[in-house]
């Protein structure tokens, strides 16, 4: 698996074909991309829980069995409702980072009031806390298309990456066979 990242023309192509691809099923899919994620997410925390209240009763010391059957309950309970709300899901978590948005922006906004006279930067950091306001606000109003959009552009990141990743490719494959691009071997010398 380790060699699979080494730089070489066949790594670099496969990783910018799959990267690509990605990229592309996320831009032309994004609420179906994100509802599977939320999805597998859930299906592994529902999976941890199982497993914690099936090996819960082996660990009796110290009060660990109940813990762990504790825990793997509230596991049970969360993978469950990840996978049959995944949608909900998607709402809390714009919402919570609607606020911490819109708390920054606020922050920034108001530190720079006073400094407005003293340089330009203030204007700037003026500019860019009205700019987390607003999208704090939308985050808020609006938290499945905005959880979307930030996929989308997450998805277009991976598209570039692919893109990079076959110009690397192209490089390495016109480079001279003797030069052992990117593998690096200490020798012994000597001294005169």
């Amino acid at each position: 698996m380790k060699f699979f990242f080494l730089p070489s023309p066949k790594n670099s192509f496969i990783r910018g074909i799959l990267t690509i691809a990605i990229g592309v099923i996320i831009l032309a899919m994004p609420g179906i991309t994100l509802k599977s994620v939320i999805m597998m997410v859930g299906g592994m925390i529902l999976i941890s829980g199982i497993f914690s209240m099936l090996f819960s009763g082996r660990k009796k010391s110290n009060g660990i069995g109940f813990n762990t059957s504790f825990q793997g309950f509230f596991n049970i309970l969360w993978g469950m409702l990840f996978l049959l709300q995944p949608m909900a899901i998607v709402k809390i978590f714009g919402f919570f980072f609607g606020i911490i948005i819109l708390f920054l922006g606020l922050m920034m906004f108001l530190g720079t009031l006073g400094t407005l006279s003293k340089s330009i930067w203030s204007w700037i950091y003026l500019v860019f806390g009205f700019v987390m306001i607003s999208g704090g606000t939308f985050l808020l109003v609006h938290p499945i298309e905005s959880t979307e959009n930030i996929l989308k552009f997450f998805g277009a990141i991976l598209v570039v990456y692919g893109i990079l990743e076959l110009t690397m490719a192209w490089r390495l494959r016109k480079m001279p066979k003797g030069t052992n691009a990117g593998n690096t071997v200490d020798t012994t010398y000597e001294e005169v």
